[in-house]
């Protein structure tokens, strides 16, 4: 397998784990010293992955039969570090830009860093 499938396997990992309510998902996809850090609207959030992976799964997605359609738009890898970008949107009418920093630190490719923006959606 090459290292784009890999990295999508990741990300499909976080996706799966984000629209199940996954914990064990979520956390299998980012690295134990992975950072978390963007908006939810005007609201500035630093922090590491754990307070976003509680809330998705304190009401998963798939309970509510939102058809969640998460994309990736771009994907740049450069040896043991790549770049990626997924659009979402959830339920409660945010849509989210999410920039990723991945890493294979020899044990597997992980997301190492999330940025995000969230923006309000007519629902």
């Amino acid at each position: 397998m090459g290292q784009e499938e890999k990295i999508k396997q990741i990300l499909d990992l976080y996706t799966e784990g984000t629209y199940e309510g996954d914990a064990d998902k979520l956390q299998a996809s980012f690295h134990e010293k992975a950072v978390m850090n963007g908006y939810l609207g005007e609201h500035l959030l630093l922090a590491t992955p754990e307070p976003f992976i509680a809330e998705v799964c304190k009401q998963p997605m798939k309970d509510s039969g939102f058809a969640y359609n998460p994309v990736i738009s771009a994907l740049n890898i450069d040896e043991k570090v790549a770049t990626a970008t997924l659009e979402e949107t959830y339920p409660d009418g945010m849509r989210f830009t999410n920039f990723f920093h991945l890493i294979d630190d020899g044990s597997g490719w992980k997301i190492i860093s999330k940025a995000f923006i969230g923006h309000a959606t007519d629902t």
